[in-house]
């Protein structure tokens, strides 16, 4: 086999047994950061909600300072009615109602903007409320991750030690191609060839030849699809665990008298199942006697002929009967 091949494929195991022992801190660390993206976007919202609420209350006191001006010309306007002649009494009676439909109007878009303003209030509420949540999210999977870590740091430093004496063994040229496939391709550099003649990593079709070439273990193969290292997939299959075997001395003396006793039921029900077969074979002997029915059909036959033959014979012995009336006559 070719040696770098083997500790590459030997390197690829460690990587992949570091990348399961870390797999959780990553998973911890992806759903940390989701929960702050979203703090962000709402911190983003809850400034332009703000920033609405500043516009709607400053429209707000505008309607307001409005409404103020126009009842205080409704108010002159009255005075004007009571004091001045019957002639301008009708075109201030025009300027009133036009003050007064001015002033319902300013009223209504003071409403709606109490309305939106009291919403956004409301947002803001509930924003603040879910920042906090996060956050205590936030700092709770934080904890999860230190003790986590804790836990994996001393498995990860020896297998870290065993990558390092690994990767002296290994040719330079070899373990720059491993560590650059590494990182363009997720953290699997070496592959296999499925039975349809396909790539795992990238599932372009390998050739016939490079295939034989690979069960050959004697050459470093490389995909031309991804650039990863192909090798028989029986190299990157894990052992077997082995099974230990139990001590005879282990073994209890009851254990074996409960086998025993298991055994002897099964012992009994052996000629049982023996002998019934035997009655259903001496059974059908008798059903052999049908075979002989056919022989009586023949004996008809002869019957006929001899019915056939026997007419004949009574019309010969009739015939001598006549012979003495010719006598009579002589006399």
């Amino acid at each position: 086999m070719f040696e770098d091949l083997k500790w590459l494929v030997v390197l690829q195991k460690i990587d992949n047994e570091i990348y399961q022992l870390t797999s959780e801190e990553r998973n911890m660390d992806s759903h940390i950061s989701r929960m702050k993206h979203e703090i962000e976007e709402s911190a983003i919202k809850r400034v332009k909600l703000i920033r609405r609420q500043r516009e709607l209350q400053e429209d707000k006191d505008n309607y307001e300072a409005d409404i103020v001006d126009h009842k205080r010309i409704l108010d002159q306007k009255q005075i004007d009615l009571d004091n001045d002649k019957k002639t301008k009494k009708e075109h201030i009676k025009r300027e009133v109602k036009k003050l007064e439909k001015a002033v319902e109007v300013f009223d209504e878009r003071v409403a709606e903007l109490n309305a939106e303003i009291e919403n956004i209030k409301f947002e803001l509420v509930t924003i603040d409320k879910n920042i906090s949540r996060i956050e205590k999210k936030i700092r709770a999977e934080n904890k999860k991750k230190i003790e986590i870590g804790k836990l994996t740091e001393m498995s990860v430093e020896k297998l870290i030690h065993k990558k390092m004496s690994v990767e002296k063994l290994v040719r330079v040229p070899f373990l720059n191609h491993y560590n650059r496939i590494m990182q363009i391709r997720n953290g699997i550099a070496i592959t296999f060839v499925t039975e349809e003649g396909l790539c795992n990593g990238c599932k372009i079709h390998i050739p016939y030849q490079l295939q034989q070439k690979i069960k050959l273990k004697d050459d470093y193969n490389i995909c031309e699809g991804c650039g990863r290292i192909l090798v028989d997939i029986e190299m990157l299959a894990q052992p077997k665990p082995e099974k230990k075997a139990v001590p005879k001395e282990d073994i209890k003396p009851a254990a074996k008298e409960e086998s025993k006793t298991k055994a002897k039921p099964v012992k009994k029900a052996e000629p049982q199942e023996i002998k019934k077969p035997v009655k259903t074979i001496t059974k059908p002997k008798p059903k052999a006697k049908p075979v002989a029915k056919p022989k009586p059909k023949s004996k008809p036959e002869p019957k006929t002929k001899t019915k056939a033959v026997a007419k004949p014979v009574k019309k010969a012995i009739l015939e001598p009967k006549t012979k003495p009336k010719a006598t009579k006559k002589k006399k």
